[in-house]
């Protein structure tokens, strides 16, 4: 369960960090560009709200899919049908 929640959370980071990341990247092809000058003055500001969002949703989605991944693998155990 750690490890899952580890792995998670790392998805989760990385997908936040990503996405306003490779936005600028793709905005400042040309630097002196509107979007690439308020891309940059608001970098910190949507970071910081794709790390919670982005992120947030990507490591539920990471973690729910690990445990069920899990709890398939497991061997022996009763999956609640009665035989």
């Amino acid at each position: 369960m750690k490890a899952a929640l580890a792995a998670a959370l790392v998805a989760g980071t990385l997908a936040g960090a990503a996405y306003p990341s490779v936005d600028l990247a793709l905005a400042c092809r040309q630097p002196s560009s509107e979007a690439c000058v308020w891309g940059k003055a608001y970098f910190p500001f949507t970071l910081g709200l794709s790390l919670v969002l982005v992120g947030g949703v990507t490591a539920t989605v990471v973690y729910l899919l690990l445990r069920r991944r899990s709890k398939e693998k497991r061997p022996g155990e009763e999956t609640g049908a009665q035989r």
